[in-house]
């Protein structure tokens, strides 16, 4: 049987094939329509992508540069909200969380801090000692003032947002 053909919509598109064994034979058209879907350039009039970016999906992605600006939650009472634009870059695999995560500067240092507490609460899970000592009201409170000096002595010591360069 041949393929079927539909012609509703920009080109011809190839349907899936029955076959015998109940499997359905992928279509072998490989052409493929690059369009914005969402956000103000969504929808726009058809254009043709110049020859030299149309060898791969990576280069069609390179001339259209699509991003998007997304406003995410931080979780910091100070700063509820940040603005970030991220965006998307190689092919078809940049839309992938791992690789949004990585060209997000905010999501790669939430990400970080994330592992970094993940890790810490890893480690004192894992140490008798500390636990035992956790469950004695008085060692618990000498620790967690100390944690608390601890980090009053980081903040100290990085530079604020307000400190001239």
């Amino acid at each position: 049987m041949a393929a079927t053909v539909r012609y509703n919509m920009p080109g011809p598109i190839d349907l899936p094939q029955e076959t015998n064994s109940g499997l359905d034979l992928l279509p072998t058209n490989r052409t493929y329509i690059a369009l914005p879907l969402k956000g103000e350039n969504a929808l726009r009039a058809p254009e043709e992508v110049p020859m030299e970016f149309s060898t791969s999906t990576e280069a069609v992605m390179k001339y259209s540069d699509p991003k998007v600006k997304v406003k995410l939650k931080t979780g910091n009472h100070e700063k509820m909200e940040v603005e970030d634009t991220i965006r998307f870059q190689g092919g078809v695999e940049s839309f992938t969380p791992n690789a949004i995560k990585r060209n997000s500067a905010l999501l790669r240092s939430l990400d970080a801090e994330f592992k970094a507490a993940e890790s810490l609460v890893d480690m004192i899970d894992k140490n008798v000692k500390f636990r035992k000592a956790l469950d004695d009201a008085e060692a618990r409170s000498a620790i967690l003032a100390a944690i608390a000096d601890i980090i009053a002595q980081l903040d100290e010591s990085m530079p604020s947002e307000h400190d001239e360069d």
